[in-house]
């Protein structure tokens, strides 16, 4: 598993393949809270590009070395610390959840490798439980749970929904307080319609934490999007239906 040193501090990531030419065109996954690179197992064995197949793992998640941050726009400068270290030149972003509020952040304040971007169960606005963020802090074990089984449908996979389970209960929940405080305070609806590159939206049918409307709300302000709606999943729609979301991941990076 490859790792990068940052600003003194151990960046994990996943890439296939691992050895690329760095200026030709990426396409980088940003996972979203509480999740690591393990989230894009099946993008980052699915999905193919001229350059390669990335998966950042955010400052305090997977290996990469805490504390986490509690805004977006301080991750968002991690990815672009990234992005510079390995030497990308061309970038399609795609981010989930958190992640999504990352790529747009970067998107509305765009840098000269970006070439289209994802927004994966996504909100130009995102709010949080207050109750979600309390628990986190008085009842983690209870609110950590929660958090796994509203990130599925009701017709996930049992296997898949143990494994989100046991992922979230070994997480720390501190971490996911300051990714849930970033999203929190997430606002983009009055800038969002200034996006310009080329921009796929997916949406789980089912997705009960950022809901279809939030991405229909997207494509309605940014003009050169798509939308794809996919049956039968939740928020973390490209584990749940992984055939589906890369079928329409390859199609829109195949296009540009």
């Amino acid at each position: 598993m490859p790792e990068l040193i940052i600003q003194d501090r151990r960046i994990g990531y996943g890439s296939n393949p691992i050895d690329f030419d760095a200026s030709k065109t990426t396409l980088l996954f940003i996972h979203g809270s509480g999740g690591d690179r393990e989230d894009w197992r099946a993008q980052l064995d699915g999905l193919k590009m001229p350059g390669a197949v990335m998966a950042l793992e955010l400052p305090g998640h997977g290996k990469s070395d805490p504390p986490g941050e509690d805004s977006v726009s301080m991750y968002a400068h991690w990815v672009e610390m990234f992005v510079e270290s390995v030497g990308l030149k061309s970038v399609v972003l795609i981010g989930c959840s958190l992640g999504s509020a990352i790529t747009q952040w970067i998107a509305l304040h765009p840098q000269p490798w970006l070439v289209a971007i994802g927004l994966i169960g996504a909100g130009a606005r995102l709010r949080v439980y207050p109750s979600m963020l309390e628990g986190l802090i008085q009842e983690p074990t209870k609110a950590l749970q929660a958090l796994a089984d509203n990130c599925l449908s009701t017709s996930c996979p049992d296997s898949l929904r143990r494994s989100m389970r046991e992922k979230y209960g070994k997480s720390d929940p501190l971490i996911i307080h300051g990714d849930l405080s970033a999203c929190d305070h997430f606002d983009v609806i009055e800038s969002v319609h200034e996006i310009s590159v080329p921009t796929l939206i997916v949406v789980g049918q089912e997705d009960v934490l950022t809901p279809v409307k939030y991405s229909k709300f997207l494509t309605d302000k940014i003009k050169r999007s798509s939308l794809v709606v996919i049956p039968n999943a939740g928020h973390l729609v490209m584990m749940e239906r992984p055939d589906d979301f890369n079928s329409a991941a390859q199609r829109f990076v195949n296009g540009l």
